[in-house]
């Protein structure tokens, strides 16, 4: 490019005569960091150097000879003074450059070209007057603007900006920072009091470290100000940027003043929950003892109505007594309700989940209102349907309560007609199997917008119906919430005056082993039955039995149906095997079809039963006349009709013949198959006892016999715990206090037995009920922690063991109690000393373990009292609880309550360890005994033989 620039100057013809530069001189010129010019008087262009033809894209021959001011574009004030200068600013495509110049500048090219130009008055060259000098200045002006922009950036910042030197000056403060130090101020050493006070410390280490220090906080008042200080190496100092921290110092103070706050009403809320719960507790406490003492009494009228109704009575006077006994078990029932309501409420109420059978639990609900229904004159039924399992856990004394309530109702609200329960298998998952329950009714029904009402407590469909059926409501809202913590939910179908079905749903788990509630049995299967009943539900529910197991069924709703097709069935070839008759139906009775069916040609082989739901004396015996095999009560058991069916058909063994009259030659008849034959051929479940105690032993042998039950019987709990070991049993009553081992500590060594597998197996969990004198809150949770699976206290009434024990090992037909013995007359005593009514009551009017249970009383009464006075003698407080307890107890079970009171002061003193009173306590006893001993003489015939 040089050689090129040579080239066209020499070639050019400067104005005026101008002499070209020599070579050398021109390299010189070129090689100058500026534009230079040599300028005519006229302002042409003598010479161009390299760089100012470049400014003024132009080449520099293309410069010489031109007006510089044409060249740019714009007037150039050049003047007459020695020396002057100005700016010059054009876009930078105003100019036309060389094809060199475009190709290398193109990219690089500003927007805008901005030349700083000066020029200098010369002379002593001729034709040259002015030397003008060119430079591009464009980049500087860039950088002036960035670092004005840049410059602005802090001045403009809303956060104050300091830079300090290493000695801890400071050399800038941006605006921001200003108005921050009017606000603060410094301190006495000058220093701006908003800065950290080790302020110099934090320059060194900032700057010996190079690195960056955060959250230097410096709080003054309200306000509150973050550091962050940042080394500058290169310069050394420090830049510390600032952010205002006063509004989040603030909230931190509001949330930790909030956050005191909090805690304050904490604190009150726990005291006030501290107090709520004692408050509660003192309630439920208050609810137990106030419950106790109601149950006490009413049991008592109860229990006395009842005697009395066994006496004999007018009939003005039987009605009396019996309103009394209805109005007590209504009370009895309300208590029992607001104590239920009370736990629930207090979360207090826990499921228990065992093992049970579903079918048993419901047809035990159907049994016990079976014979209010005779009353009323009400067909009631029931049916586990056979998809439903019946081998469940879960907690079948809350499902009973449930389901009682539900069937009570529909009895009480029911006039004529029946009440169905059925069962229903809703869904079966790994979870567990969802069961359906529906109560159906043909009763008073009830309307639509009283229904949503029904589930809250004390809640009736109408007011009228308290004064005409009695309760309270509590019983429905009960269900339900009982329903919902079994997983359920509760519901109901109704309308005014067509029945009633109420509904819930349970979830329960399965057993191991579990079978559906019908089985096919190969014994029945194949064989035909025709079912005779003008009730639509009852023949429902018995196709349903039999056809799941296997039985082929016709139905007939009246003696006309059932006789055409006895007569149909005999011409296809295919007879009826046996035959379920009604006993009462519109038109003839069971009893009249039956006689027909045996006069009839097709019905001599056809077996007959019949079921019925009003018993009356004689009926037995008219059925067995008429000709009928077996005679069972509704609602009639699964069990109870299979094996009926099967006694029936020659499959089990019979009952014995009698001879029916009296005459030489009479025919043989066979006894009469009835649910008391069929409780006689089954095995009854073996029970075993563990009490040391000789009375109560007798006492229990007799109440398991009346049960239904075979007991077997052992002393203390390391007998129990060999008993466990070499027999099998269905349950097991414990006494919690023996001696040699004690019903604790032998329940958790069948439970340890139970868990250790053995070659084969691993033991089946066997019920234990726990039997004490005890009735402290602590007792059942003890009992429950040792193993044990229910609680009876002392003393033990015979209704309330068969409920238990129904739950725990029930017997597989219904067993009725023995009828009472009659009536005996009771020598007038204090109740404090002996209560013969009571205990009588308690033993179900058995009078003969009566005298039993007070010999053996009278015979081993010196023999406790022997112990107890030992024990007291020898300082022996562990002997003496256990004396004291055996006497309590034998004394409940007697209904002796100052012996009671004084015997559990004692077992007291010796739980204790406090023997200083016990002598006293001794010889108040003895007073007492001797006083109960006179009266219990009086009781009996001491010359009576045992």
């Amino acid at each position: 490019m040089n050689g090129s620039s040579r080239s066209h100057a020499q070639q050019s013809q400067p104005p005026n005569g101008f002499t070209p530069l020599p070579d050398a001189m021109g390299l010189l010129w070129d090689a100058i960091p500026l534009g230079l010019c040599l300028l005519a008087p006229d302002h042409r262009i003598v010479f161009a150097n390299r760089i100012a033809a470049r400014l003024l894209r132009r080449s520099s021959a293309d410069c010489v000879g031109k007006v510089c001011s044409d060249l740019i574009g714009q007037p150039l004030e050049l003047n007459n003074s020695l020396h002057s200068t100005g700016v010059l600013k054009f876009q930078a495509d105003q100019a036309v450059a060389s094809a060199e110049d475009q190709a290398c500048d193109a990219a690089e090219a500003p927007a805008f070209t901005v030349i700083e130009w000066e020029q200098l008055r010369l002379s002593g060259i001729p034709s040259v007057s002015t030397l003008l000098t060119l430079r591009d200045i464009s980049r500087e002006c860039e950088l002036e603007q960035d670092r004005d922009r840049l410059a602005t950036v802090a001045e403009e910042s809303p956060y104050p900006i300091v830079e300090i030197d290493r000695n801890g000056n400071i050399l800038y403060v941006n605006p921001a920072m200003v108005e921050v130090l009017c606000r603060f101020g410094y301190d006495p050493n000058g220093k701006p009091d908003i800065l950290p006070d080790n302020l110099p410390a934090l320059v060194a280490t900032c700057l010996l470290e190079g690195r960056t220090l955060t959250s230097q906080e410096v709080v003054r008042g309200e306000a509150c100000y973050s550091w962050t200080l940042c080394p500058v190496p290169s310069n050394q100092l420090v830049r510390a940027y600032g952010i205002d921290l006063g509004e989040v110092h603030a909230t931190h103070r509001a949330l930790n003043a909030t956050a005191d706050h909090l805690r304050e009403s904490n604190r009150q809320l726990d005291q006030a929950l501290q107090q709520a719960q004692a408050a509660a507790r003192a309630k439920s406490s208050f609810l137990a003892m106030i419950t106790h003492e109601l149950r006490t009494p009413m049991n008592g009228v109860i229990g006395m109505a009842s005697l009395l109704l066994d006496t004999s009575l007018t009939e003005e006077q039987r009605s009396f007594t019996q309103t009394i006994q209805q109005c007590g078990e209504a009370q009895l029932s309300l208590i029992n309700d607001v104590l239920e309501c009370s736990k629930i409420e207090a979360g207090k109420l826990e499921l228990e989940t065992l093992d049970f059978q579903l079918r048993t639990t419901v047809e035990d609900v159907l049994s016990q209102f079976a014979e209010r229904a005779q009353r009323k004159g009400l067909e009631i039924t029931g049916l586990v349907h056979a998809a439903v399992p019946n081998a469940l856990r879960g907690d079948p004394g809350r499902l009973r309560q449930v389901l009682t309530n539900f069937v009570g109702n529909a009895v009480k609200f029911t006039e004529q007609g029946e009440v169905t329960l059925q069962a229903f298998l809703e869904s079966d998952t790994p979870a567990g199997v969802l069961i359906k329950f529906e109560v159906t009714d043909s009763g008073i029904g009830i309307s639509e917008e009283v229904q949503r009402r029904l589930f809250q407590a004390f809640t009736q469909a109408d007011s009228s119906t308290t004064r005409k059926y009695g309760g309270t409501g509590l019983g429905l809202a009960i269900s339900k919430q009982l329903v919902e913590l079994m997983g359920g939910t509760v519901g109901l179908r109704s309308k005014s005056g067509e029945g009633t079905t109420f509904w819930c749903t349970a979830l329960f788990q399965k057993q191991a082993v579990c079978s559906p509630a019908i089985v096919p049995s190969a014994e029945l299967s194949g064989r035909r039955i025709l079912i005779v009943d003008d009730n639509e539900s009852n023949r429902t529910i018995l196709h349903h039995l039999v056809s799941g197991w296997g039985m082929h069924d016709g139905q007939a709703r009246n003696a006309t149906e059932a006789m055409d097709m006895l007569e149909e069935a005999a011409a296809k070839g295919e007879p009826y095997d046996a035959a379920v008759l009604d006993m009462l139906m519109p038109g003839k009775d069971g009893l009249q079809l039956a006689q027909d069916i045996r006069a009839h040609q097709h019905g001599a082989g056809v077996r007959l039963v019949v079921l019925t739901s009003l018993i009356q004396p004689g009926h037995a015996e008219r059925a067995r006349r008429a000709g009928f095999t077996a005679y069972l009560t509704k609602p009639v058991r699964h069990d109870q009709l299979q094996g009926c069916l099967r006694v029936v058909f020659g499959l089990q063994h019979k009952a014995p013949t009698a001879a029916v009259g009296t005459g030489k030659g009479q025919p043989i008849s066979p006894t009469l198959i009835t649910r008391h034959t069929l409780a006689e051929q089954s095995p009854r479940p073996r029970i075993l006892v563990a009490e040391d105690n000789v009375v109560n032993q007798k006492l229990a042998v007799r109440m398991l016999d009346r049960l239904g039950y075979q007991p077997d019987v052992v002393s203390n709990g390391q007998e129990a715990v060999t008993a466990f070991e070499r027999e099998s049993y269905a349950a097991i009553i414990m006494d919690c206090q023996m001696p040699t081992m004690d019903g604790y500590e032998a329940t958790r060594l069948i439970r340890a037995q139970e868990e250790r597998p053995d070659a084969s197996r691993t033991r089946a969990h066997i019920p234990i009920i726990a039997l004490t004198a005890n009735a402290l809150p602590g007792d059942r949770e003890r009992c429950k922690a040792a193993g044990m699976d229910d609680y009876v206290t002392k003393p033990v009434k015979t209704d309330d063991l068969g409920i238990i024990l129904q739950r725990w090992a029930p017997t597989k037909t219904a067993v009725d109690v023995p009828p009472p013995a009659p009536a005996r007359d009771l020598s007038k005593t204090d109740a404090r000393v002996f209560d013969a009514g009571a205990m009588l009551a308690n033993i179900g009017g058995d009078a003969e373990l009566f005298d039993q249970l007070i010999r053996l009383f009278l015979d081993r009464h010196g023999i406790m009292m022997t112990e107890i006075e030992s024990a007291i003698g020898q300082a022996d407080a562990a002997a003496l609880e256990r004396a004291a307890h055996s006497l309590k107890g034998t004394a409940g079970n007697l209904c002796a309550p100052d012996v009671v009171l004084l015997a559990s002061q004692l077992e007291a003193s010796g739980r204790l360890g406090t023997l200083t009173e016990a002598p006293g306590l001794l010889v108040r006893l003895d007073r007492t005994v001797q006083e109960l001993v006179a009266v219990l003489s009086r009781q009996i015939n001491p010359t009576d033989p045992q």
